[in-house]
């Protein structure tokens, strides 16, 4: 889908009501405070009225849609904008192309992105397992001189050992990807992961040498890449969990300049879902609006209904109940 078929397909506000009710209820309304079947369209009016409750509710009610003011039409465009950035893109230039305040795109853009949380990812086959740490760049030591007050809490050391935020992800090889926020990279926490997210009955996992990957030889079988012996050959090697790293990287450095580590796990189920729907070329933009209309609404008043990090976790258990 292109922007012209995007427009002739969604251009009003009733053809995106009529998509949404079709993808939701394929024809089959229920009401969603009972979950009633005795329902009835209201005249000239997206809501539905169900006689069992005697209560109104409309197909955005419990989704990213729900309350917001911005029209579909212009809420459609972001999502599809948002979803053929690979690399992604950053409110202000989503405010330019759809003439909206910046505060309304930044905020439809974290509505977006909750619709882009996975479900539950259950990986196996060979699985590489990574971390990685997102911060600023390396300051130099004239930069730390002169803010004396900090430089207790600064560093210019890179990698392990950094103040900067440690992400792990596990990859299929040319496969999906999973990625999350983990503050202490000990053997217990890693090792908890690769159980959680990985088949290790059915899996062979390869990581460097880093001392708390050695857990997992309780666990799976484990072939470790020595990177001071080189970056390994064949499939021994850990490059396309790199090369994941990379994607977020230049994405944030290259349009969203920086991010704040209270956000940040939205931006990872930005970045993970793209990764791992970068085959969908068709039917892309339609499983991202599958996804918004099984939704709730996770941010209010421009803020996040809780701990972002919360609401990730919370978000893929309930989509894998719902799948």
């Amino acid at each position: 889908m292109n922007l012209t078929l995007l427009h002739k397909q969604f251009g009003t506000q009733e053809k995106c009501i009529s998509y949404l009710e079709k993808t939701r209820w394929n024809k089959k309304p229920l009401c969603l405070h009972c979950n009633s079947k005795n329902v009835k369209k209201r005249a000239k009016s997206i809501r539905w009225h169900c006689n069992a409750c005697n209560k109104d509710f409309s197909v955005l009610m419990g989704t990213i849609f729900e309350g917001t003011r911005l029209p579909l039409p212009k809420f459609f465009e972001i999502m599809f904008l948002m979803n053929n950035a690979k690399m992604g893109i950053s409110a202000s230039e989503i405010a330019r192309l759809v003439g909206v305040k910046y505060q309304t795109a930044w905020f439809a853009c974290h509505k977006t992105r909750c619709a882009m949380i996975d479900n539950e990812l259950k990986l196996e086959g060979m699985v590489e397992f990574d971390e990685a740490y997102i911060g600023s760049k390396k300051k130099k030591k004239s930069e730390l001189i002169e803010n004396e007050a900090n430089l207790s809490k600064m560093t210019s050391k890179r990698g392990r050992g950094t103040n900067k935020t440690p992400i792990v992800g596990a990859v299929e090889k040319k496969g999906r990807v999973y990625v999350k926020i983990i503050e202490k990279l000990t053997g217990r926490n890693l090792l908890a992961m690769l159980r959680d997210k990985v088949d290790v009955d059915s899996s062979i996992v390869f990581t460097d040498d880093f001392r708390s990957y050695k857990q997992f030889d309780k666990a799976v079988e484990h072939i470790t890449i020595k990177h001071s012996e080189g970056y390994g050959k064949g499939v021994k090697t850990i490059n396309t969990i790199e090369g994941f790293w990379s994607i977020i990287k230049n994405g944030i450095k290259g349009s969203y300049r920086s991010v704040s580590k209270k956000y940040l796990p939205f931006y990872l189920a930005e970045f993970s879902y793209k990764y791992n729907n970068r085959h969908l070329q068709k039917d892309a933009f339609t499983k991202l609006l599958e996804n918004a209309v099984k939704d709730e609404n996770c941010l209010l008043n421009y803020k996040p209904k809780g701990n972002p990090r919360e609401i990730v976790a919370r978000q893929r258990k309930c989509k894998t109940a719902m799948s």
